[in-house]
């Protein structure tokens, strides 16, 4: 394991002495994700944040906000977000909205409500997104918009699965239909038509779930086949599961367990056991253990923490044992 300390006190030092712009920002962001490997070390970091979002560097301040939504105590982070929602650089801005909306607080709607009005669409985006998670339409708009951006249509997309008001269903749909679309854009599409009841939907996702082919979406559909529940979803699920060769099984196991269906419990418990799967695919089994909640698959992933040979893999599922099933 790397000295973080170490790592911790080099970054700092650049950020005191180095004078060009990039490797400052880049110090700063260092310090952002060591604090977000390390979260049980939180307060080592909170001394050098005053320092960050003070900085006269705008990258600097970013990674700032950033750093403070790992190492500020939950209590104490909204005020801090919202405070900088104000901020006259829009970077500023879009990150303290999108941290703002990552929080998903039902108390914080009209926080984020405020920043549909942003001058800047990125800030709107992340506000309407947020907004969505609360399952309010006020930022429908400004989601249906972010359709025709490149770099924010997935996003876009699952925050409308989230949302699931059908007013989005005509968009959607033509999105889906439109030549040369990205494949993760379309199968993303797919899953929102399915939940919206579009029949295309299903079809699309369980077309794209076949092994007859590769093709880099496959896990996505995979998944999405269990998360909005498409017809058969069960069996297609397990079929894959089984298939010790299929690269896509985590992905199934995800997909059980978004389905929700207490009927695949011993199939994820078999999977989560099984010493000769690779560790990824048995924190899939874990992840879709949890999501499908009861008390013995809780305590199934409670169980399977020490048979976890790396302390990665162990960190992860004690994580996932902290969120709420």
């Amino acid at each position: 394991m790397t000295d973080w300390r170490a790592d911790r006190d080099r970054a700092l030092l650049t950020l005191e002495r180095e004078k060009r712009p990039a490797f400052r920002t880049e110090a700063a962001l260092q310090l952002y994700h060591l604090a977000s490997e390390v979260p049980e070390h939180a307060a080592e970091f909170l001394e050098a944040l005053p320092r960050l979002l003070a900085d006269k560097q705008v990258e600097v301040r970013r990674a700032g906000v950033s750093l403070a939504s790992v190492v500020v105590p939950p209590a104490e982070l909204p005020d801090l977000l919202i405070a900088r929602l104000r901020d006259e650089e829009w970077q500023i801005r879009l990150e303290a909205t999108g941290r703002l909306a990552d929080l998903a607080r039902p108390e914080l709607r009209g926080a984020l409500a405020s920043m549909l009005e942003d001058g800047t669409f990125e800030v709107r985006f992340e506000a309407a997104r947020g907004i969505a998670s609360l399952h309010h339409a006020a930022g429908l708009e400004v989601l249906l918009e972010a359709l025709d951006a490149d770099l924010l249509r997935f996003r876009a997309l699952g925050a409308l699965a989230e949302l699931g008001d059908a007013r989005a269903l005509p968009q959607v749909k033509k999105l889906f239909g439109r030549w040369l679309l990205p494949a993760f854009d379309k199968t993303q599409a797919a899953g929102v038509l399915a939940k919206l009841g579009d029949s295309d939907g299903p079809t699309y996702l369980i077309q794209r779930m076949a092994k007859k082919r590769w093709s880099p979406d496959r896990a996505l559909a995979v998944e999405l086949c269990g998360e909005v529940k498409v017809p058969g979803a069960l069996e297609r699920l397990k079929e894959v599961l089984d298939d010790v060769k299929d690269p896509c099984r985590g992905a199934a196991a995800r997909g059980l367990g978004r389905l929700g269906d207490a009927r695949a419990l011993p199939w994820l418990v078999g999977l989560l056991q099984d010493a000769q799967a690779s560790e990824d695919t048995r924190l899939d089994a874990a992840d879709g253990l949890w999501r499908l909640g009861g008390a013995e698959a809780r305590e199934a992933v409670r169980n399977a923490v020490s048979t976890f040979p790396s302390p990665e893999a162990r960190a992860e599922l004690e994580e996932l044992l902290q969120e709420e099933p």
